[in-house]
This record gives structure tokens, C-alpha cells and sequence, in this order.
């Protein structure tokens, strides 16, 4: 058994795939595998993958294209760690990412998932901000109103992933479908400090948006059905997802997503911008001494 393993689907990540393994190749604990199943690119992923030879790294192609839940299911059944790091093909870990997720879980033993700040990045790895709470929704009416954990942070205890799949029929949003469902009988927690550097600004979103809130409207529908939420709840949130996804697709129209990205997070100073810059060029140093000395 090994101590983490780090789950990777990738579907189309060509550009920024070679930086998202480098980033766990660099990191400070050496005690992981890295699982990367192939969805059934298109593009050259799977050649950039395949470019990578440390033993820790196993690749799995079957040429078919089933889906981010499907694939993050099949990695939590596969997986030999004790911990399971969640992690997206375009997004850059911080060195220290699975040492300090890891030692946060082993003293907080009740914790079943943890997740972090992140940073904020363009597609040319440019720092522009930073994201994050750490409260924690406790009910689902608090999930949908406001939900601070990004998927791509997160790491779980293996039994608990293999105890709570996710629901692959979902599509978009199964992460938060997944939150949502389990969040009444599981303990989440946030560390307050950015351990990912998340791709955002320059990616466009419009198709993926919109299906995703195509999405949760239909868990709200789901949810009143069920007598889980009240109907002045249930109609506000509606309401209230439908106008951003109006918001959204007014300033897709406009050229202006980036600008509406940018109010997610706050801003940083020159000096936070300067230190968080350096980390990701840390992060994804390929003059790394050979990881396999310190195994």
C-alpha cells in the first residue's frame, strides 16, 4: 500500500497535462501513485503521459470517453493509497500539497475529506488571485446557497470515496452532487491555504457553465421532491441560479467572462503575487533531482 494515491482523469489536456504531472513528480512527499486514466482524447494527451517514466506513474487507455464520475469511480477502486488526492489535468499542485493535506487528516482522525484555498491561474500560469472559506456547510439548504469546496483540492480517505461513488449519470457538477448527498453523515473541512493552482481565466466556460447549472437545477427539483427543501427555498434557489446563468451568458456574449472570473477571488498584492509565482515555477521545475532516490 502506498500513502496517496492521486487520481487523474484527462480528457483533451494537452497543453497544460506535462505541468499538472510535473507538479507531482515535485512533490515534497515521495510516498505516492499517481492513477491517470485516459478518457478517450482526441488530441496528443495520452503521448504526453506516456512521456513520463517514473514507476510510480500508471496509465490506464481504453479508448473510451465515459465521463470525469465514471473515471474518478474506476481510479477509487483501483487505488492502493490511504488517502485519495483529487486533482484536474489542467490545474498545478503547490509542492506541499499532498504532505500537508495528509498530515492535517492523521491529526484530525473524525475528518473524512479535506479540501483548501486555491490560486487562481491563466492558461499562460499567470497568478491573478486567490480563492477560498473555511466554513463549511453543515445542511444541504447551506451547500446550495454557498458550497467552498473545489474538487481539485480535495483529499479523502480512500474508504470513505469507496463508501460514497459518484452518481455517473449525473454529468456536470457529480462533484457537487456528491457533496450534496453525502454532506448530512460526513465531516468536511477546509485548510486555509492554497495547495492548487486552478486554471480559470482564459478558458472558456459558456458550454460547461450552462450545463452545470442545467445541472442543479435538476438536483434542486430533486431535492424538493424529496421534501428537502422548502418551496420559498426551492423557488429562490431557482431563481437564483437562473440568474447567473443569465449573468453568465450576457458576458460570454460580451467578451467579458474573464472579468466576471476575477470577482470570485481576492486580489493580491505584488508581494503575494510575486511569492505565489515563484511557488508555481517550483511547482513545475523539470530540473527536479530523480524522485526515485528518496524511495
Amino acid at each position: 500500500m502506498v500513502l496517496v494515491t492521486v487520481g487523474l482523469p484527462v480528457y483533451n489536456a494537452e497543453p497544460y497535462l506535462a505541468d499538472a504531472i510535473q507538479s507531482v513528480m515535485n512533490q515534497s512527499l515521495k510516498d505516492w501513485e499517481l492513477l491517470l486514466i485516459d478518457d478517450g482524447s482526441s488530441d496528443n494527451s495520452l503521448s504526453v503521459a506516456q512521456s513520463f517514466t517514473d514507476p510510480r506513474i500508471k496509465i490506464i487507455s481504453d479508448g473510451k470517453n465515459r465521463g470525469g464520475a465514471a473515471r474518478r469511480n474506476q481510479i477509487n477502486q483501483l487505488a492502493r493509497g490511504r488517502y485519495i488526492a483529487l486533482f484536474d489535468a489542467d490545474d498545478i499542485m503547490t509542492p506541499n500539497r499532498l504532505l500537508d493535506q495528509v498530515s492535517w487528516l492523521e491529526q484530525n482522525t473524525t475528518v473524512d475529506m479535506v479540501g483548501s484555498y486555491l490560486y487562481t491561474i491563466t492558461v499562460r500560469n499567470t497568478v491573478y488571485g486567490i480563492r477560498g472559506a473555511t466554513s463549511i456547510p453543515e445542511t444541504i439548504r447551506e451547500a446550495i446557497h454557498k458550497n467552498p469546496i473545489a474538487q481539485p483540492t480535495v483529499m479523502a480517505r480512500r474508504e470513505w470515496f469507496l463508501a460514497n461513488p459518484y452518481d455517473e449519470q449525473i454529468g456536470r457538477c457529480h462533484d457537487f452532487e456528491l457533496w450534496l448527498r453525502t454532506i448530512e453523515h460526513s465531516k468536511f473541512a477546509i485548510i486555509d491555504k492554497p495547495l492548487i493552482f486552478y486554471r480559470e481565466a482564459g478558458i472558456p466556460y459558456l458550454e460547461k457553465y450552462t450545463r452545470g447549472i442545467a445541472t442543479i437545477q435538476r438536483l434542486l427539483k430533486n431535492y424538493r421532491q424529496r421534501k428537502k427543501l422548502g418551496l420559498t427555498y426551492y423557488l429562490r434557489a431557482r431563481l437564483r441560479y437562473f440568474a447567473k446563468g443569465l449573468v453568465y451568458r450576457v458576458l460570454a456574449v460580451l467578451d467579458a467572462e474573464n472579468w466576471l472570473l476575477t470577482l470570485r477571488n481576492r486580489q493580491l498584492d505584488a508581494d503575494e503575487l510575486t511569492r505565489a509565482q515563484s511557488l508555481l515555477a517550483r511547482a513545475i521545475a523539470r530540473n527536479q533531482p530523480d524522485p526515485s532516490a528518496h524511495l
